[in-house]
């Protein structure tokens, strides 16, 4: 199909877009991503961080019809990646990953909301219209399919765009990565995207870079702060406001943030708080790599809970104490490799890949947060009674 628009981007330049494309992203469904900030609070600590999910689907949609040139895919193909790319993240929450959990605890995750627009959406009309089956599309979003993992996979094209986007915005200069060198290297193997041995250093180059953005920019601890505060806010607000799915989904940014500051009570002032950057401040932290896997996610699961039982303990107003416990998340080093001996993990041909795994988990810190004019509180705190990680002392809570 013929390119009939062509949109200027900071990262890759001009992107071309043909007459689907364009619809698609007319929709009041695609324009809604102007709203959704790319990574949720991360401005208030990279002032220039307020790229949205509308311009990062743009250069997913860009990177997914490379990839599909170099790997010589009928149009037909090449036209149904694309589209994936550019639908991938239709079903973001306001602020991004910041509301996931209270997806999960509504049931729901943002690729189901991706599903569900895009079938029950004008959305559906316009695929139809030119041929293209939404559920085909839905399942490459979650990558699943012939082509899925060009998707969504352990070094799909979504993680390029974001990596190198979110640097520039950042005004860091951890998002040099060879993309030509990586997409020209990746071949399909039983439904599995693979790298060539050549372009293993462009892939390390990769890891690096998205270590490095892990540790000052995505886990940056004033932003691991932000985001606990709205958190909790946001379970609060939901809590006192009977608020269904269907209207949380349709919500952006500028709608939570407006709810939140008109709210009453615990809310109002969590987000009145972050207006004012007058934000909590670590009261604890201890490394968490040691910490059974099972009962992280059983205090993650319980957290609330927790934090209730120390702020009752030590004269805390409750809300006023938030534990903080970052998953583990290290897929990239699932990327297959190939060699000699067949297919390989990263991590079983590269001692580069082993070293980052490894710092990856031991940089990871389980925080207590607490503001300013709680801090004495917390003084006398007792590391070893209510963080022995065992199942013993987090019953005490429960």
């Amino acid at each position: 199909m013929k390119s009939i628009k062509t949109i200027r981007d900071p990262i890759h330049g001009t992107i071309a877009v043909n007459e689907l494309e364009l619809e698609l992203i007319d929709t009041p469904q695609f324009q809604r991503l102007r709203r959704i900030k790319q990574n949720g609070l991360c401005f208030l600590i990279y002032p220039a961080m307020n790229s949205t999910r509308f311009e990062h689907s743009l250069g997913v949609m860009h990177l997914a019809g490379l990839l599909a040139d170099h790997l010589e895919l009928e149009d037909d193909d090449r036209q149904i990646i694309r589209v994936a790319g550019l639908l991938h993240d239709i079903g973001h929450c306001a602020f991004s990953h910041t509301s996931d959990d209270v997806l999960t605890k509504m049931g729901h995750s943002h690729e189901e909301n991706s599903t569900r627009i895009i079938s029950e959406t004008e959305i559906s009309d316009i695929l139809g219209k030119y041929g293209l089956n939404d559920r085909e599309i839905s399942e490459l979003i979650n990558g699943r399919g012939k082509f899925g993992k060009i998707i969504s996979s352990e070094i799909d094209i979504d993680k390029m765009d974001y990596l190198i986007r979110d640097s520039y915005y950042a005004g860091v200069a951890y998002g040099v990565i060879d993309l030509e060198r990586i997409i020209y290297g990746m071949k399909l193997v039983n439904n599995e995207l693979v790298i060539k041995r050549g372009s293993l250093e462009a892939v390390e180059s990769l890891l690096i870079s998205r270590n490095l953005m892990y540790q000052t920019v995505y886990r940056h601890h004033t932003k691991r702060i932000v985001e606990a505060m709205f958190k909790r806010a946001l379970d609060k607000f939901l809590d006192d406001e009977d608020m269904s799915y269907e209207d949380f989904i349709q919500m952006d940014d500028i709608d939570l943030v407006s709810r939140l500051r008109n709210a009453k009570g615990y809310p109002r002032d969590m987000m009145k708080r972050i207006d004012r950057r007058e934000l909590f401040k670590i009261a604890f932290q201890e490394g968490i790599s040691l910490i059974e896997e099972g009962l992280r996610e059983e205090m993650l699961k319980n957290s609330r809970e927790i934090e209730e039982g120390i702020a009752d303990d030590l004269g805390v107003d409750r809300g006023y104490i938030l534990i903080d416990i970052p998953e583990i998340k290290m897929s990239e080093f699932r990327i297959l490799i190939e060699s000699d001996d067949g297919l390989k993990l990263i991590n079983e041909v590269s001692s580069l890949a082993r070293a980052l795994e490894k710092a990856e988990e031991e940089k990871l810190v389980f925080c207590i947060y607490t503001p300013p004019e709680y801090m004495k509180n917390l003084k006398g705190f007792d590391v070893e009674k209510y963080m022995e990680f065992t199942q013993t002392k987090l019953g005490r809570f429960l």
